[in-house]
């Protein structure tokens, strides 16, 4: 869709217009009472003309910031059914940022327990609610990849961000990759669970389409409804579990042979300063050879009711030897898994350093 943005009347020459259509009517002052009675008038125009204006343009700039998101293909033939509230979700909450600004979005689809990463985790609701004054500027993105459980109760998206300045500003102020997962609420919402990101140069080229792993289709294929678990606590520690051996295995094994021995075909690395690293054969060039070895400290882990994804988040530390009294780097991460014969996979991983106090 082609918006075609017109220049509203200044705010001088709607107070002129006023200010002559008054005087054409009442005739013009007759004395200093009059005239002060007609330039309180006149400014008083002038004012409501300013705040129209200013409106006006923010209504027209957030109407052609909504109309460049992707166009997202739920109406194709083929798309998975169980995906589609995830994807609509995450398009909501775009749309709902734009429109309404950064803190409403984030509080309007924070679940309530959901997190956000500061220094360290932190509770999302609380967060922006103390983030004050509301942080002013255009944040805009768009899924390019999602996934959704087999109970269609849990899934995620990624995709590319940018932020700006002032809304009308040609030229991004920053930009990267976000990862968003999603909830469902037992009012029948949508709610996140867990949003982080990267940030990093600007792409040379525009992502563009949704795809989804080959297990989504599958899933939709089958006949009848998934099984679910009644208790999740053997399913959610059998995931800490894998994540206790993950961090183990590093220390003994170097971290990138750790960690990609446990990654999924499809899977995802997310390092600040990088584009994202897709498929595990791209992530081995990115992490072989790194001496470093990185401690996971798993804050909490949550699955789906089907048991076949799950996710971790915690803080790391990056030291360049084990023996290392300090570490040269900590911060925050994020891992998803899927649970395949079994077995937990991971199909991303992301962090994000903090600056040292």
């Amino acid at each position: 869709m082609r918006i075609e943005v017109v220049k509203p009347e200044g705010p001088d020459d709607y107070a002129h217009r006023v200010f002559k259509a008054q005087a054409e009517k009442w005739g013009a002052p007759r004395g200093r009472r009059e005239g002060k009675k007609m330039r309180l008038r006149e400014e008083s125009a002038r004012h409501s003309a300013t705040t129209l204006t200013t409106f006006v343009c923010a209504a027209l700039l957030a109407a052609s910031a909504s109309a460049q998101l992707p166009p997202l293909p739920l109406g194709d033939k083929d798309f998975p059914r169980a995906l589609a509230p995830v994807v609509e979700a995450e398009h909501a909450f775009a749309v709902y940022s734009i429109e309404h600004g950064m803190k409403d979005a984030f509080l309007h689809f924070a679940a309530p327990d959901g997190i956000v990463f500061r220094r360290a985790p932190v509770n999302a609701i609380e967060a922006w609610t103390q983030t004050n004054p509301a942080p002013a500027g255009l944040l805009t993105w768009y899924p390019t990849y999602a996934d959704v459980s087999r109970a269609g109760d849990l899934g995620w998206t990624t995709g590319p961000y940018e932020f700006r300045e002032k809304p009308d500003d040609k030229q991004a102020a920053a930009g990267g990759h976000y990862v968003t997962l999603w909830r469902w609420q037992p009012d029948g919402s949508w709610k996140f669970v867990l949003d982080f990101g990267i940030r990093h140069a600007a792409p040379t080229t525009i992502e563009s389409g949704l795809r989804y792993p080959p297990s989504v289709q599958k899933n939709e294929d089958r006949r009848g409804k998934p099984a679910v678990f009644a208790d999740l606590n053997p399913v959610r520690s059998s995931l800490l579990e894998a994540e206790r051996e993950l961090s183990n295995d590093s220390a003994s094994n170097r971290s990138y042979r750790a960690l990609l021995s446990r990654a999924d075909e499809s899977f995802r690395l997310y390092r600040q300063n990088y584009f994202p690293f897709v498929g595990r054969e791209a992530a081995r060039k990115a992490l072989e050879g790194k001496a470093e070895v990185i401690t996971w400290k798993p804050t909490k882990a949550e699955v789906s009711r089907s048991g076949d994804l799950g996710y971790a988040y915690g803080t790391y530390e990056l030291k360049s030897e084990l023996s290392d009294e300090k570490p040269a780097e900590q911060g925050n991460y994020m891992r998803i898994w899927k649970r395949q014969g079994g077995a937990w996979r991971v199909v991303l991983d992301v962090t994000n350093p903090v600056r040292p106090q």
